[in-house]
């Protein structure tokens, strides 16, 4: 089977690693990069591949079979309808795009053109976060009561070099990281009815938040709250605990918890609390711990062979948009609290 023909349409840090995992993967090749910056020729001099500076040139030129979409959030939905227009099917970094108006914009011409989209939440394709979905859901844990989320760490003061990710409406951490842990929190317990949302911007003082507290209840009653920060030298986040980003210092630490009526299970240490004895419970009895093994892979890379699948018509996306679209609605219903300080009730498409 001729490999996949795809091309990266934005050349920033996480283009590039798309555009790095492209070039080393044999189902796929790396037919061209993107990107309005004429320095970031040197990324596609880096891989080989030809450079463009505009999407038309590139899809007429190269005729990719699909495109990474790894451009700032506001110009996901027309990046995405040039390619529909060209029917090369899209993987679009997360989030889906930066307004519901947009993400519904990508999901009409996707669906009237027939083309497929791929939304990058990629922990989904995590082997730790699917282990973590199917003891949750096998009521291992018992009826689910309760989760516990931080994403602590610190940003380094060039990461906002970038003007965007210090600005409204596309930067700060609510919607650029945290759109990650409510899809996760989607994906393993369940859909979100409300969430309430305090934030500051006290420690660099941007127009964008660098820490906030989210209060969340889900439809089936389960509370979970999350703890963030990107302004704080902190060993509680998912990319340093779970070893899966090597641009990240690794911990050993846990940064989720799940809580249920017979145990308590910790991420991505995967160990489980719970009592040996089913008829001795209680707080005045010891608790037993146990770890779940799980065999380790990049979920980058997964998700890469699943969107040459996708591509090929062998598979249907893990996360369409309309399913990315609600993890959207979430982010910007923490915004909306965040700025009402009062709960939002979440509407999703």
């Amino acid at each position: 089977m001729d490999p996949v023909k795809l091309a990266v349409i934005g050349a920033g840090l996480i283009g590039r690693k798309h555009a790095e995992l492209i070039a080393g993967d044999d189902d796929c090749s790396l037919v061209g990069i993107c990107d309005v910056d004429p320095r970031c020729r040197s990324v596609a001099d880096e891989f080989n591949a030809p450079f463009y500076e505009h999407v038309e040139d590139l899809l007429k030129a190269e005729r990719p079979e699909g495109v990474v979409v790894s451009t700032p959030n506001a110009d996901h939905a027309s990046v995405v309808e040039l390619c529909a227009k060209n029917l090369v099917h899209v993987l679009i970094e997360k989030p889906i795009a930066d307004s519901m108006e947009a993400s519904i914009r990508i999901i009409d011409i996707a669906d009237r053109m027939g083309i497929k989209v791929l939304v990058g939440h990629h922990r989904r394709h995590s082997p730790l976060i699917q282990k973590v979905s199917d003891v949750v859901q096998s009521g291992r844990l018992g009826q689910l009561i309760a989760v516990s989320m931080m994403w602590t760490l610190l940003k380094p003061p060039e990461y906002f070099d970038l003007e965007w990710r210090r600005r409204r409406p596309g930067g700060g951490p609510a919607l650029i990281n945290l759109i990650h842990e409510v899809d996760i929190l989607r994906f393993i317990c369940g859909e979100v009815s409300e969430v309430y949302a305090r934030s500051s911007s006290m420690a660099r003082r941007f127009e964008v938040e660098d820490s906030l507290s989210i209060s969340i209840l889900l439809k089936s009653g389960v509370v979970a709250s999350i703890i963030a920060s990107d302004a704080t030298p902190s060993p509680w986040s998912y990319e340093a605990a779970s070893h899966e980003n090597t641009h990240y210092f690794h911990t050993d630490q846990n940064c989720y918890h799940f809580f249920g009526t017979l145990g308590a299970l910790g991420f991505p240490r995967m160990d489980l609390w719970s009592y040996s004895e089913n008829d001795r419970s209680g707080w005045q009895h010891p608790l037993s711990k146990s770890e779940e093994p799980v065999v380790r892979s990049d979920p980058l890379q997964a998700q890469l062979k699943h969107f040459c699948r996708v591509v090929r018509g062998q598979e249907y996306p893990l996360v369409d948009g309309q399913d990315a679209a609600r993890s959207l609605a979430i982010a910007l219903g923490v915004l909306k609290s965040m700025d009402t300080k009062a709960p939002v009730v979440i509407e999703t498409p």
